[in-house]
């Protein structure tokens, strides 16, 4: 049966012409509003309950820091770092992670929603009791990384790098998994339902979780 992924939305955003150039005093501070701004080549720390909206992050460096209840909507994030950067109660909606940097991310009890990853490296990230609905991962490198009770909607894996994904006590809705490499996968077979394989991932998980051989039919 075909996927039934529905299309993302993608950010609404203003030109940049028309968008304030950085923050003030080059940080953020907490419980802080911040509207129609361009960020570039700057490096930020974490806080508390910051909210963006209408944003344009170009060239940040958000590393080795903590965010607690951090609210992006209508936001495109391009070659970005967020390495072993934490994020906690986050919501993302209508959000572009575009040729970025998430080695050793963490997602904790965050919700996402209307969220591309386009050629990003994951490797080692943690998604931790989060829910996901109608999300991409777009040519994504995500070796040896976690989804833990997390619950994945109308998510697609368009050719990614998954060797070695755990994805445990994963719920998954029309979760497409078809063109990625999936070698290494730990998953309880038990749990696929809601997942879309193609012929070669399906035969691989039988055989390594059932010990069912899957040949063509003239072998």
């Amino acid at each position: 049966m075909p996927s039934k992924h529905r299309a993302i939305e993608s950010p609404i955003l203003p030109s940049l012409e028309t968008m304030n150039k950085g923050i003030p005093d080059k940080q953020l501070y907490e419980s802080e509003s911040y509207q129609n701004v361009y960020l570039s080549n700057c490096q930020l720390q974490g806080t508390k309950g910051v909210d963006f909206q209408y944003a344009y992050f170009d060239n940040v460096k958000i590393i080795n820091t903590y965010f607690k209840r951090l609210s992006l909507q209508d936001v495109r994030i391009t070659k970005s770092d967020f390495a072993n950067t934490q994020w906690e109660e986050g919501s993302l909606n209508r959000i572009e992670f575009i040729n970025s940097r998430l080695l050793g991310f963490k997602a904790i009890k965050c919700r996402l929603k209307n969220v591309v990853f386009q050629e990003c490296q994951g490797q080692f990230s943690q998604f931790t009791f989060s829910k996901f609905d109608n999300i991409i991962f777009n040519n994504c490198n995500l070796e040896n990384s976690t989804f833990l009770e997390t619950s994945l909607t109308n998510v697609k894996f368009i050719n990614c790098q998954m060797n070695n994904v755990i994805l445990a006590n994963a719920k998954f809705k029309d979760t497409d998994f078809r063109g990625s490499n999936i070698e290494g996968l730990q998953i309880n077979i038990s749990q696929l339902k809601g997942a879309i394989l193609d012929p070669f991932q399906a035969a691989y998980i039988l055989q390594r979780y059932a010990n069912v051989v899957v040949k063509t039919v003239d072998e």
